[in-house]
């Protein structure tokens, strides 16, 4: 099913953020794969929360309440982890 988007450009640069609104109500989820691509930076933000992915693999999560949850096991895993 296709969906048409209208494309918002917030500068006239080229690589400029961009906010991508439906033109329409979204169809209901379907059960794929969605992929946003950016060369510089992808930021997800809802209130004081915000989720923002960089090119060199770098994520900022902020809000003012995290929650981390799973039914099996939670893992947090990298070369150096800070607690507090």
């Amino acid at each position: 099913m296709e969906q048409e988007l209208e494309l918002l450009l917030s500068k006239p640069e080229a690589d400029a953020a961009t906010s991508v609104a439906p033109t329409c109500e979204p169809p209901a989820p379907m059960a794929e794969e969605l992929v946003l691509e950016a060369r510089r930076q992808i930021t997800l933000r809802c209130g004081k929360s915000s989720i923002t992915l960089y090119p060199n693999g770098k994520i900022a999560l902020r809000g003012e309440y995290i929650l981390s949850d799973a039914e099996g096991l939670n893992r947090i895993v990298g070369g150096q982890v800070e607690l507090n």
